[in-house]
């Protein structure tokens, strides 16, 4: 959740808010970093879905030196800025290139870095940010996380003795009786541009958001990535269009829940089973998820839905009826 606006409210904040990713083409870690493919979609897309579809931001920008950055940031919605040599070395900062970018867009008054690397950020985040920037006033917000982790005093030299940092050793409380502490996450940073020319992207009127654990995944970091793709599928942003909860699943069985392979002989037909189908609907079926098998027979022209066999002509109308009892069609669409 965010902070909560404090006595130093200084009144609206107006002006011109862009949204900028800084997409460099080079990696040293994982090569391409920025445009590889994660949970099926490339690493920076996420990111960006979350920024246009929060409606938040006047602009939305990638700055980068890459041609093939370039062309998934435009088949995404992005705007794109080409940033220099001078700026995309192993050695440039952040704070260098957003520099540059409003050298070279000074109608930009406040500027939201957000990170390539979070892909689980979501729209609301983004939204409530927003409105602490314009409403309240602040100066620079940035995204942290709550820990709950015991810190010791580094030892340097041999002999020396370490001591707890922020604990009692003699009194360890539980975690459920502890607030934890908070830290950077590195999903954003939003600053006004005159601090930013300063020098600064954390200054003046701060303020933190404090954002969900599970949506604070930091791919520079998780750099296993098939355990990344997991928290994403899980925890990540989907897009506009996508249901929340489902509520209702309507499957053929036929080449859906099998492999689609038919095995023939002279007196009997064999099918093969996924069963990797079979373990998710069980999955679905646990999360009281109402489940709905149709079963063709497509030599007859008939179909099995819940249980009845019916004409294949019918089958779209009884389709429709399920999802209209599980409130998944309105009337309208029902006419169709």
């Amino acid at each position: 959740m965010a902070a909560e606006p404090g006595s130093g409210d200084c009144g609206p904040r107006r002006g011109h808010l862009a949204a900028v990713v800084l997409a460099r083409g080079g990696s040293k870690g994982i090569p391409h970093k920025n445009i590889r493919r994660l949970a099926g979609k490339p690493l920076i897309a996420w990111v960006l879905r979350a920024a246009l579809d929060s409606e938040a931001f006047d602009s939305v920008w990638v700055s980068t030196d890459s041609d093939e950055i370039e062309k998934v940031a435009k088949d995404y919605g992005a705007q794109v800025h080409r940033r220099s040599a001078e700026v995309s070395k192993d050695t440039s900062s952040s704070l260098e290139t957003i520099q540059e970018f409003l050298q070279h867009h000074p109608e930009v008054d406040i500027v939201g870095n957000i990170q390539a690397t979070s892909p689980c950020l979501h729209p609301a985040d983004l939204i409530k940010v927003v409105d602490m920037i314009r409403t309240h006033g602040y100066d620079s917000v940035f995204s942290v996380v709550r820990h709950h982790l015991f810190r010791w005093r580094e030892v340097t030299a041999p002999g020396e003795f370490t001591v707890a940092e922020n604990l009692n050793p003699a009194r360890r409380p539980r975690r459920q009786d502890w607030k934890g502490e908070l830290y950077e996450n590195g999903s954003f940073y939003f600053a006004t541009k005159e601090l930013i020319v300063r020098g600064l992207l954390q200054g003046g009127k701060m303020a933190y958001y404090e954002m969900k654990p599970e949506h604070s995944i930091d791919i520079d970091i998780d750099l296993d990535w098939p355990i990344a793709e997991q928290r994403v599928k899980r925890f990540g942003y989907f897009g506009k269009g996508m249901p929340t909860v489902v509520k209702l699943l309507v499957c053929n069985i036929d080449g859906c829940l099998t492999d689609g392979r038919v095995y023939l002989n002279q007196e009997h037909e064999f099918t093969s089973y996924s069963l990797r189908d079979l373990d998710g609907i069980r999955k679905l079926l646990d999360r009281e998820v109402t489940v709905s098998a149709l079963r063709s027979l497509s030599s007859l022209g008939y179909f099995y839905i819940l249980g009845c066999m019916m004409p294949q002509d019918q089958l779209f109308t009884a389709v429709k009826l399920v999802l209209n009892a599980h409130q998944l069609l309105t009337s309208s669409e029902l006419k169709q």
